[in-house]
């Protein structure tokens, strides 16, 4: 697809594979003891839930890249909920290395920053979480 559709999608894939959440962009809707996966916006239903978006961080003239993946983890109204998920990512991502993301070779990620987004609407404890992928990136103008 794209460099930051394939990305974004195989960090939804290690969370799958890392048994945080489920993800499947064309359904059957998330069950009430899952924890969905949603690339860009954060739904307002299910109660747990992870939106992930990516941004660049760091891109010069050869292939390696910095790109950020922004994590926005929701579990509900009991706090003890999201921390312990946000501790699941960071047990799963921090100082990974050497790993392919459908396709996408990352070097290394790691946590950049965390902080609480507070409560939702319906009462429900939000942390964004930050991390960092070392990739390869591949263009016309760039220099191997």
């Amino acid at each position: 697809m794209s460099y930051t559709t394939d990305l974004v999608e195989g960090f939804a894939d290690l969370l799958v594979d890392g048994a945080l959440a489920a993800y499947r962009p064309d359904g059957p809707p998330y069950g009430p003891a899952e924890t969905g996966i949603y690339l860009g916006v954060m739904p307002p239903d299910p109660d747990r839930a992870i939106a992930v978006n990516a941004y660049p961080v760091e891109d010069d003239d050869s292939t390696d890249a910095v790109t950020g993946l922004q994590f926005r983890l929701r579990a509900g109204r009991d706090v003890r909920q999201v921390d312990a998920l946000a501790d699941e990512l960071f047990d799963l991502l921090h100082n990974r290395r050497d790993y392919r993301a459908r396709g996408i070779y990352v070097a290394i990620t790691w946590r950049q920053s965390q902080a609480w987004i507070g409560q939702d609407t319906h009462g429900r404890m939000e942390i964004t979480a930050n991390y960092y992928a070392r990739t390869v990136r591949s263009a016309p103008h760039l220099h191997e």
